[in-house]
């Protein structure tokens, strides 16, 4: 299966279980890999083939903009199914880095990976 990535996203969104996390929005750092089939783009070199990682990411953005949950789950639990639902992907593996709330650790984070079945 073919794949789409995308590394270093950068977004910001109210996420915390702390008083002081609650404030303002804070930084985190996506990393996704996609499966899908790419066959049709590069026969076509039609982005409408494809699945766009600029939609995709902009997208993600408006998701975390919006959001205000406390857990890095459940912001990435939505991102998934948002994700599934409007790219409809086979496989995502979704990295979500917090990498501004410990002094001493270039980051923190979760992993997500799902298939199409499991959402």
């Amino acid at each position: 299966m073919d794949k789409i990535f995308i590394q270093g996203l950068a977004l910001h969104a109210l996420i915390g279980v702390y008083d002081f996390e609650r404030v303002e929005k804070q930084r985190i750092i996506l990393d996704l890999e996609l499966e899908t089939d790419l066959t049709k783009a590069a026969v076509s070199d039609n982005v409408n083939d494809t699945l766009d990682y600029g939609k995709l990411a902009l997208r993600l953005e408006e998701v975390a903009n919006q959001s205000s949950y406390k857990l890095l789950e459940a912001l990435a639990n939505e991102m998934m199914q948002v994700i599934f639902n409007e790219f409809k992907p086979k496989h995502v593996r979704l990295v979500m880095h917090k990498p501004d709330i410990l002094d001493n650790t270039n980051s923190v984070g979760i992993i997500f990976e799902r298939h199409d079945n499991q959402i």
